[in-house]
């Protein structure tokens, strides 16, 4: 019945969609692990450039993985909450390193509200040949707007929602959405990302 479940939420969102009941700390883990996962299989040292107003928990699955990050700094003097990433400053940066990112890792909306250009910075991402990673804990609502504004609609290519921030799901309840032009060696691996650091007595309430 959760196969079931989580196979109508895919065709809800467009793309494969699976289901934590650890919120979306456990999807990041579980994005950052995919990462690696392909990143080795590139013959790659994995390297994430990270807008600088993660979630903590991007910092403890840093330590947990042992990925290697590049931080990025908005243009504007944001405050620590938000950080503004410009896709042409984005553009400029990529074009300039001898060895590109796995992924580009943005919170969006940010604590603040502040809504990134998901779009734009995707194009900008898939130019380069990079992924696009989004933090959408805040944003699970974006989807049901008049006009979709989720980062998976914008061309994001994994993302997490947390259900229970603004849906009407108990405290916990999140998604993690996988982008379906993905190559198999990460749709493959999506559950057992999950599963690798989830609770093993997951909250039935929840599911």
């Amino acid at each position: 019945i959760i196969r079931q479940s989580e196979e109508n939420a895919s065709k809800l969102f467009g793309c494969p969609t699976f289901y934590s009941t650890e919120g979306s700390s456990l999807c990041i883990r579980a994005m950052l692990y995919l990462c690696t996962v392909y990143a080795a299989s590139q013959g790659k040292r994995p390297l994430i450039a990270a807008a600088r107003n993660v979630h903590s928990t991007f910092l403890s699955a840093a330590v947990l993985l042992d990925f290697d990050i590049h931080w990025l700094y908005g243009d504007r003097k944001d405050g620590y909450l938000s950080c503004a990433i410009d896709p042409q400053s984005l553009d400029r940066w990529l074009g300039s390193q001898q060895v590109a990112p796995v992924a580009v890792y943005l919170t969006s909306p940010d604590y603040l509200g502040n809504v990134a250009d998901i779009s734009s910075i995707s194009q900008v991402c898939h130019k380069h040949g990079v992924l696009l990673i989004v933090d959408n804990a805040h944003g699970a609502y974006l989807k049901f707007l008049p006009q979709s504004l989720h980062p998976m609609d914008l061309g994001a290519d994994i993302c997490c929602d947390s259900a229970h921030k603004t849906l009407p799901v108990l405290t916990g309840g999140a998604y993690l959405h996988i982008g379906s032009h993905l190559p198999m060696i990460i749709k493959s691996h999506a559950k057992q990302a999950l599963a690798l650091f989830g609770s093993t007595s997951p909250s039935y309430l929840i599911l």
